[in-house]
């Protein structure tokens, strides 16, 4: 188990029990899947995105690097007697490639999973979604964006910026790039039959480390394209 496993083990034990449901994105987004496609979920976490793929009739290649995580939506599954719709692997998506065979995935979903690599390693994965949609299949990637002002505000005090966008708070990188850099990183790569457009999620409720709950909404770029 590497250091950013047990990072994000801990981090999904701490946030597992305030999330009970897909995000508005996976339920947005699913209505335009082919049926009974093959989706890869990179970094899905617990797997409550991949369970409602799962309902809808598909079959998910659900990637991520926490072991607790993926556990959890193997248990899931089961619960639900859905095994056979699951596969799961323990991916570092750092390292820079995806365990997947070319052109075998109908669509390629991530909701806040790519967010935590430079931008050359970003833009690899990027050109590793593409590798592996099928000719026609379409990528759904939604990474954080700089439009939520706040976290912005403490990314800017209490963090370290190691290139334009990217930040380093404590040992996690996290980046947030806008949409013009988004697209000039998707071209760089020849991914060009793509759109990008700013999207709002929730208010979710969240629970301080005193108990008590807030609102938050959750401010991101989508990004979209198919395979040629």
């Amino acid at each position: 188990m590497t250091k950013d496993s047990k990072f994000w083990d801990a981090v999904h034990k701490k946030t597992s029990g305030d999330i009970t449901k897909h995000s508005y994105l996976a339920e947005e987004s699913e209505r335009f899947f082919p049926r009974n496609a093959t989706i890869c979920d990179l970094g899905g976490g617990l797997g409550f995105d991949a369970l409602y793929f799962i309902q809808k009739g598909h079959n998910v290649v659900l990637l991520d690097i926490s072991t607790f995580a993926l556990k959890r939506a193997i248990n899931q599954v089961k619960a639900l007697k859905l095994s056979k719709k699951l596969l799961t692997k323990q991916v570092d998506f750092g390292l820079g490639g995806l365990p997947i065979k070319d052109a075998c995935c109908d669509v390629v979903f991530s909701r806040i999973g790519l967010n935590y690599f430079p931008m050359r390693e970003t833009q690899k994965l990027f050109s590793e979604v593409r590798r592996i949609l099928k000719t026609g299949g379409k990528a759904y990637l939604a990474l954080k964006s700089p439009d939520d002002k706040e976290e912005m505000k403490f990314l800017n005090s209490a963090a370290v910026e190691m290139e334009p966008s990217v930040f380093i708070e404590g040992e996690q990188i996290r980046s947030r790039f806008t949409r013009k850099e988004l697209e000039a990183m998707l071209n760089e790569v020849g991914i060009s039959d793509f759109d990008t457009r700013a999207y709002q999620e929730g208010p979710d409720v969240k629970r301080d480390e005193f108990g008590v709950t807030k609102e938050k909404k959750l401010y991101l770029n989508l990004i979209t394209f198919t395979k040629l």
